[in-house]
């Protein structure tokens, strides 16, 4: 990793993160139904955006992780599993748990910061995209639902 590791909260424009969200979540319109709702965390890496996670509250026990995506260059170097450690301890003492929806191919990301799967979505990527949804050249089709304790 390049220059110091940095978490903000975006009160202001989250239109400029949208390319990024993106990458998480390929649907401008299921991105619409959140972003605007949703706390934007961003992570920077010196002066530059390296990861963006989206949070929702669902209930007064439960928060929702809607999008994480990490910038191509800055993959591979521990920043999205920071911004999960970060979100926990931002989140710890309002909520009791965070949720998050994934493909299969993030599952194994999510249970190693400590998430477990509690629900899988048949067919939800197929039912609620309009085009085919891919995670690394893995076709998506159903949403596993997974939940830290906070």
């Amino acid at each position: 990793m390049t220059g110091t590791l940095s978490f903000h909260t975006i009160n202001g424009d989250k239109q400029a993160f949208l390319p990024l969200i993106y990458e998480a979540d390929p649907d401008p319109a299921m991105v619409g139904r959140y972003l605007d709702r949703g706390t934007l965390f961003v992570a920077y890496c010196g002066n530059e955006p390296a990861c963006a996670a989206v949070v929702v509250h669902i209930s007064p026990e439960e928060c929702e992780l809607k999008a994480l995506a990490t910038e191509e260059r800055f993959r591979r170097r521990g920043i999205a599993s920071a911004m999960i450690r970060h979100l926990a301890e931002t989140f710890q003492g309002r909520y009791a748990s965070i949720l998050v929806g994934t493909a299969e191919p993030g599952v194994p990301f999510y249970e190693k910061s400590g998430f477990v799967r509690f629900r899988t979505l048949k067919g939800f990527f197929v039912e609620n995209y309009p085009e085919p949804v891919y995670d690394g050249g893995f076709l998506c089709r159903d949403m596993i639902c997974l939940r830290k304790t906070l």
